[in-house]
């Protein structure tokens, strides 16, 4: 009898957790590591995940506050030396030099391996037919 009363609560706190619907951690990195790869594809992971606060204004929007690590996978001069030797109009370099500008001001001349550490940022989710997605 004990068995079944455990194995119970088991199932009522897992089926709770699946009704609560607010993304976890791990779809928080996946989020992110997305946001990251669209902007700057292939130069960084995002590691060590942690949410530090979540909250709900509806069933459609969702905030959460994090904190995670970068690793870049490769320095700023490699990834400059790529991004300029990509085919495109000149605007689109003008645009891409600009991006990559914006990127050593925030995290300085990385080196290949070199990690940040973003002590806390806050998310906006919405969700859509596909599941939740970042807005910002």
């Amino acid at each position: 009898m004990k068995i079944i009363s455990s194995l119970t609560a088991i199932l009522l706190a897992v089926a709770l957790t699946a009704c609560s619907d607010t993304p976890g951690e791990t779809k928080l990195k996946q989020l992110l590591q997305q946001q990251y790869d669209a902007r700057y594809a292939g130069l960084m992971d995002i590691n060590d995940v942690k949410k530090l606060n979540g909250w709900s204004d509806s069933d459609k929007h969702y905030t959460a506050e994090v904190a995670y690590n970068i690793a870049f996978k490769k320095s700023f001069a490699a990834f400059m030396n790529e991004q300029t030797e990509q085919p495109g109009n000149p605007l689109e370099k003008m645009v891409t030099g600009m991006s990559a500008g914006m990127l050593k001001l925030q995290y300085g001349d990385f080196k290949a391996g070199d990690k940040y550490q973003v002590k806390q940022q806050t998310l906006t989710l919405r969700m859509t037919e596909n599941g939740w997605m970042l807005t910002n």
